[in-house]
């Protein structure tokens, strides 16, 4: 093998980084989350608090862009401290998801430029993500999961149904716009679940599990075989969340980005932006074979190549 390769063994380990001086976590260390990692590794998920994330000034925006999207989308006014005048299936919580938001509004492009949540997106998934789906969520008094608390792993599983406990297939960041309580709404946990590599059966975990309960402006942040649900929501008003799902690039990821993302965007932003966008993914061609995909991808690592 040469000393150098496109894939750098020395770099991009082939497990999750979990000691100093590796490439994924020095940036961790200049940000101060050094502690909030080590819960992620022993816990499955932390809680990093709003002053590691953003200012309140950018949390108003998101949270402003976020009701005025959802309210043009359903025709229904939102507002934090109501309930919205809105049916839904019944049996299922009281919520709403508002899909593919990027293309939204620029604070949804400057989410993505987060330094916490893009550490630690890098950290948790060896510097392989790629941005799955960047959406809200509205939740609102009444539904329930039932007594099962609709606990699950968002990971995908083998035919055997078993989860990979090698490497994080996908990993999660929910941007609490609100503040999260049990009566709220909450999601909840079953920590240390993320060890198992498999889906809860029918029942499981429910007696583990716990709220995470944080203040507006907190990131809870997962790893990919964690078991989440949520807690009904029992008290008027609002529950609103960003989620954001990003998975390994070996899968397909749920909202288009790689073709749909034009230059102009990406030359506005960081090399890890396109990276999360798949810019410098060339794969998904047609008979024509790995063409216009494979000169985007290229021109990518001469733009990222010069500005580094």
């Amino acid at each position: 093998m040469s000393e150098t390769t496109d894939f750098d063994l020395q770099e991009n380990v082939l497990q999750r980084p979990a000691h100093k001086g590796t490439k994924f976590y020095e940036p961790l260390v200049k940000l101060g989350l050094e502690q909030y990692v080590a819960e992620l590794e022993a816990v499955g998920y932390t809680v990093i608090p709003p002053e590691k994330v953003a200012p309140p000034e950018f949390l108003e925006r998101i949270r402003s862009a976020v009701l005025r999207i959802a309210s043009e989308r359903r025709g229904v006014t939102f507002r934090p401290d109501e309930n919205p005048d809105l049916e839904v299936n019944a049996g299922v919580p009281s919520s709403v998801y508002e899909f593919y938001l990027l293309f939204e509004d620029e604070v949804f492009e400057e989410w993505l430029e987060n330094e916490t949540l893009g550490a630690l997106v890098d950290y948790a998934m060896v510097g392989q993500g790629q941005l799955s789906s960047m959406s809200s969520i509205l939740k609102w008094k009444g539904g329930t999961y039932g007594p099962g608390l609709g606990l699950h792993s968002d990971a995908p599983g083998s035919p055997e149904g078993r989860l990979s406990t090698g490497y994080n297939a996908i990993c999660n960041g929910a941007y609490c716009l609100s503040d999260y309580s049990e009566a709220g709404g909450a999601i909840a946990m079953v920590p240390g679940s993320h060890r198992l590599g498999r889906q809860p059966l029918k029942g499981e975990g429910v007696d583990d599990a716990v709220p995470v309960e944080a203040p507006a402006g907190s990131l809870i942040f997962w790893v990919a075989n964690m078991w989440h649900g949520a807690y009904p929501r029992t008290i008027d008003g609002l529950r609103m969340t960003i989620t954001n799902y990003f998975c390994h690039r070996a899968f397909k990821t749920q909202e288009k980005y790689q073709t749909a993302v034009p230059d102009e965007m990406l030359a506005r932003h960081s090399e890890r932006f396109a990276r999360f966008l798949g810019a410098d993914d060339f794969n998904g061609w047609g008979k024509e074979g790995p063409g216009p995909g494979a000169a985007r991808a290229a021109s990518y690592k001469e733009r990222t190549a010069a500005s580094s």
